[in-house]
């Protein structure tokens, strides 16, 4: 290798560890609250999709999380994993995120890569995870025909593999992250010339019939992507991170884990407006599953009692 080539790359690989270094030292410095107040929506009323007949919605966990004290302050419980799986009465199976992967389930953190492993801790169990539990209810994962993958976080794409037949959607920059599925495997969601669903302001109808209304986050992660369902019983929204948990909602603290602090807190903003303006509206978010609708029959949930936190094991 000429020497002019061999010093530019290794000028290169210096400023790309330069690079990791200055993030982790970022991250390793004392928590401190990240207080964002975020644009405000325009106000309601909000109009919804109407209702889609036949919708039906399960949900699932796969596992329990718990964030570092670097990332969230010294408030870190344990919080679930959940998956969601879409029945359509005329696209079939649609799942919405993934879970844990069997790796996490049976060696926890370890199998994730650095510096994830350093930054939370991750509990699952073998034979817990989404394909294995969808095979229990009779959702067999070579049925579903979409994937719609809320960001690329390990905690979100776990059970991905088992869904090799299907096609995936995320957000731009997704195609080819998961499995190494190539751009025909793929759809790309780009919110540039979407419409607004105020509050909301970019939003594409999956189908064309409202059932699945696409939503651009960005604060969380970049490609972050939220699905608004017109469920019979009335709309379910799955933020996936966009929205952590109902507690991360009630403040303006974003905390350490958006990788946007103004989007992040806009995208808050919106949900907060939703959830005010429309009380029907049921929020199932990337990691709480409190308050999931357990006696509607459009909406089913799959081992409740997996929902807490002493149903896993937290060590290994």
């Amino acid at each position: 290798m000429p020497l002019s080539l061999r010093r530019r790359r290794l000028v290169a690989l210096g400023l790309l560890s330069a690079g990791a270094l200055v993030t982790l030292g970022a991250v390793l410095l004392p928590y401190r609250p990240v207080i964002v107040s975020g644009a405000q929506p325009p106000p309601g009323p909000y109009p919804m999709p109407a209702a889609v007949a036949g919708l039906r919605l399960h949900v699932f966990n796969t596992g329990m999380n718990r964030m570092s004290a670097l990332l969230v302050g010294e408030h870190r419980p344990w919080r679930p994993a959940p998956a969601f799986v879409i029945e359509h009465p005329r696209e079939g199976l649609i799942v919405f995120d993934c879970g844990l992967s069997t790796s996490v389930a049976r060696e926890g953190e370890s199998a994730l890569p650095v510096p994830m492993r350093w930054l939370f801790e991750s509990r699952g169990r073998e034979g817990r995870t989404l394909d294995a539990q969808m095979r229990e209810a009779g959702l067999e994962p070579a049925r579903a025909r979409w994937v719609i993958i809320s960001h690329l976080h390990d905690d979100h794409i776990g059970a991905a593999a088992s869904f090799e037949g299907a096609t995936f959607i995320g957000g731009l920059g997704t195609a080819g992250k998961v499995l190494g599925l190539s751009a025909p495997r793929w759809r790309e969601v780009d919110f540039h010339d979407t419409r607004a669903l105020p509050p909301f302001d970019a939003s594409l109808d999956l189908f064309g019939d409202g059932s699945v209304v696409l939503l651009r986050g960005g604060g969380h992660a970049r490609e972050d992507v939220m699905a608004l369902l017109a469920l019979p019983g009335g709309p379910v929204l799955l933020s996936g991170d966009a929205v952590v948990h109902r507690e991360w909602l009630h403040s303006d603290n974003v905390e350490r884990v958006a990788v946007d602090s103004q989007r992040a807190a806009d995208v808050r903003n919106q949900v907060r407006a939703l959830l005010v303006a429309r009380p029907d509206v049921t929020l199932l978010p990337g990691h709480e599953l409190q308050g999931a609708p357990g006696s509607r029959g459009d909406v089913t949930l799959h081992h409740p009692e997996w929902f807490k936190a002493e149903a896993w094991p937290l060590s290994h």
